[in-house]
């Protein structure tokens, strides 16, 4: 890794790509961090010191910074939980970059229905976490544009104005069965017809040169898109145990999470703690678990390796029954 006196930063040219960085005192590492952008990351942590009082206190300590490039995520991850488990340095367990990360609530019975959260502590059903509350904030007012699902306000009286209006066929007054099958499922298992038939809708527009109000709606179906591959995600993550082998490397994964490597002879055990999750967490984990979870599921997949998506897609299928078999 490449040293850096902290006092001299402003003076290096730090790259701009992918890798991992340390921040040490005079004897230990005190934080490790992976990244996309070494030199934003980096610099981006001494800006906002001030603001936070676990990273003012750790800058304050800090004497000597250094990297390494490592040409993906995955590689650099499996660097910094090697280190991490070698030096167990204090501030990577005081700094929570995914204290914003949210959860999409879902109510199956009451108004509102579909709701932004911080956590999982109520009786709603969890999805997630999100490190983006807008997207959730945009994909729910996409859901009721297109499918009139439930966009209700946070308090009565329901029905509500977009009942009035008729933006929405009055969720809150039908059978409950009715509401949980045509308006609360398709939120939860993606359904392909449903998103067929906006695509159909999209090509009409662009076929009678309505281009503005094709790309418009494009861009909405494309929000679509990206929530459902969220959603196999989350439906796969937890139930991904595997065994893979790269470059003379055999790397262990236990519940979406990495476990082990066995490098040369030598295994690193990389301890995977074990959640008891509630019936109504099926789809959702901690947020300290965001990063990691999805960096391998992505480098899997990237992967392209037809045993290895076989393997994912058969998790998903198991898990998509047991959740379905779960709600209905």
């Amino acid at each position: 890794m490449i040293k850096i006196d902290k006092t001299k930063i402003n003076e290096q040219k730090i790259p701009s790509g992918i890798g991992i960085f340390t921040l040490s005192d005079e004897n230990d590492i005190l934080y490790i961090s992976k990244t996309m952008s070494l030199d934003k990351s980096i610099r981006q942590l001494l800006k906002i010191a001030k603001d936070d009082k676990n990273i003012f206190q750790l800058i304050s300590q800090t004497k000597t910074i250094s990297y390494e490039e490592h040409d993906s995520l995955f590689s650099a991850l499996v660097h910094q939980k090697k280190l991490q488990s070698k030096h167990l340095p204090e501030f990577s367990f005081l700094i929570k970059p995914y204290d914003q990360y949210v959860y999409l609530g879902i109510d199956f019975d009451n108004p509102q229905y579909f709701k932004v959260v911080e956590d999982t502590q109520q009786k709603r059903f969890y999805i997630g976490p999100f490190k983006d509350r807008f997207f959730l904030f945009e994909l729910l007012d996409i859901m009721a544009e297109l499918f009139q699902s439930p966009l209700c306000p946070n308090e009565a009286p329901y029905p509500c104005e977009r009942y009035k209006n008729e933006k929405c066929p009055g969720w809150c007054i039908k059978e409950r069965y009715d509401t949980f099958q045509k308006a609360i499922l398709p939120v939860i298992i993606p359904d392909k017809e449903l998103l067929s038939s906006k695509q159909d809708e999209y090509n009409k527009l662009y076929n009678d040169l309505q281009f503005d109000k094709a790309e418009d709606f494009k861009k909405k179906i494309q929000v679509l898109e990206k929530y459902w591959e969220y959603l196999k995600f989350y439906y796969v993550t937890k139930n991904l145990d595997l065994e893979i082998t790269e470059d003379k490397k055999q790397f262990i994964f236990k519940s979406g999470k990495l476990s082990k490597i066995i490098e040369n002879g030598k295994t690193t055990e990389l301890p995977v703690t074990t959640i008891e999750y509630r019936d109504n967490e099926l789809l959702a984990f901690n947020k300290d678990e965001l990063a990691e979870r999805w960096i391998i599921y992505n480098y899997l997949l990237k992967k392209n390796e037809k045993i290895i998506l076989d393997r994912i897609n058969t998790f998903y299928k198991k898990s998509l029954l047991k959740i379905r078999s779960h709600l209905t």
